[in-house]
């Protein structure tokens, strides 16, 4: 895959496009939160890419099992695995050299960040900013974590490749105008396909 001559910058999502989470996060939800959530069969395509703020808003609405879902949460998380999408690694080393800069942007909060930097003590210093749930106010669909990103590289939206895989994030960076990469890695092939400019299935085909 070949970025178009004007990108600058890189601007990764992090669940299901650096590493490969959002199958364990299905899981956990399905097991351990499902008991609180709307009967919805589309419930967790639904709640992919939001911040968790947003989605206690929206889906929990007693104090009592926000807390208890919040509880659950944090727990999963300080064990869970953060293994790398396929070819990410190598890919992520190569845009480097080129001189790329690069960004995660992802609606995961400071205390989940926190157990990422723990498992991987060098992930922080490999990126020119890092923007979390905490850094914004609207989460994914909205653009203003794409466009906060972009503000603090110094570059233009336009200049901008983002990599998503979620639906609300692929319209998060559409909204934001800047050059599209799908990930299929959470979502069906022909939806995202139809959400980007270019997709990918993970980082082994670039």
């Amino acid at each position: 895959m070949i970025l178009p001559n004007n990108i600058k910058a890189l601007l990764f999502d992090m669940d299901g496009v650096i590493f490969d989470t959002e199958g364990l996060y299905t899981d956990f939800w399905k097991r351990e939160l499902f008991k609180y959530l709307p009967d919805d069969p589309e419930i967790f395509d639904k709640v992919k890419g939001s911040t968790l703020n947003d989605i206690l808003t929206r889906y929990f609405k007693d104090d009592d099992i926000r807390t208890k879902v919040v509880a659950a949460i944090d727990n999963f998380e300080t064990t869970m695995p953060f293994y790398y999408i396929n070819g990410f690694e190598e890919y992520f080393r190569k845009i480097k050299d080129i001189g790329y800069k690069c960004a995660v942007v992802t609606s995961s909060n400071d205390k989940k960040m926190a157990n990422v930097f723990n498992r991987h003590p060098m992930f922080k210093s490999q990126y020119d900013t890092i923007i979390t749930a905490d850094d914004i106010s609207l989460s994914k669909p909205n653009p203003q974590c794409f466009l906060l990103a972009a503000e603090r590289l110094g570059v233009k939206p336009e200049d901008c490749a983002v990599f998503e895989d979620s639906i609300h994030g692929l319209n998060a960076a559409r909204a934001a105008g800047m050059f599209v990469v799908g990930v299929a890695t959470s979502n069906p092939y022909n939806i995202v396909k139809e959400m980007s400019d270019v997709i990918i299935n993970d980082f082994k085909e670039i």
